[in-house]
């Protein structure tokens, strides 16, 4: 994907702001809320600091949120 930005898909984005969507009108907290999108962004972001260099990086066990 990196290598080729436009080869990354959107098909999971769309069904996430589609959940989101739903269960905001259904008045209900969506499947995978804030702040489990928070954690993924953290490990995300550890992934490309350790890649950027060559270190391990930890990634925190509890977000404040």
């Amino acid at each position: 994907g990196a290598a080729n930005p436009m080869a990354i898909g959107s098909v999971g984005h769309r069904q996430q702001l589609s959940e989101i969507t739903t269960a905001l009108l259904a008045g209900r907290a969506p499947v995978v809320d804030g702040h489990e999108g928070r954690k993924t962004v953290a490990l995300i972001r550890a992934i490309y600091d350790s890649a950027a260099t060559g270190r391990e990086v930890a990634v925190p066990a509890d977000l404040p949120g």
